[in-house]
């Protein structure tokens, strides 16, 4: 009995991380309109790691830009983006979603 719960149970958990695998994780690139200085950089990147969901933040001054990729299986919430970037004192421009293959 303890075999076969023991064996479910760990088919139920590899079920689950393979069906995250498979559904792979997604990039967000959004441009940031305002920041000047790095600690402009540091509260957007502060505010956007926060976020449900977010693995990795990027900002980068020079390009005006935030890069987020999400957990594998994490939808991004864009208008959550779109405010944590308002909250921070920033205006948010336009976005790209792409999925993120092996290779990346």
């Amino acid at each position: 009995m303890l075999k076969f719960l023991f064996g479910s149970v760990a088919g139920l958990l590899l079920a689950i991380s393979t069906a995250a695998l498979a559904a792979g994780a997604q990039r967000v690139e959004i441009e940031v309109s305002g920041m000047t200085c790095p600690f402009c950089v540091y509260g957007t990147q502060k505010k956007l790691s926060k976020l449900p969901g977010v693995d990795e933040v990027a900002v980068s001054l020079d390009e005006k830009k935030a890069r987020l990729v999400m957990k594998p299986g994490a939808e991004p919430d864009m208008e959550a983006i779109r405010q944590a970037i308002t909250s921070a004192g920033f205006t948010p421009g336009k976005a790209i979603v792409t999925p993120i293959t092996n290779g990346d």
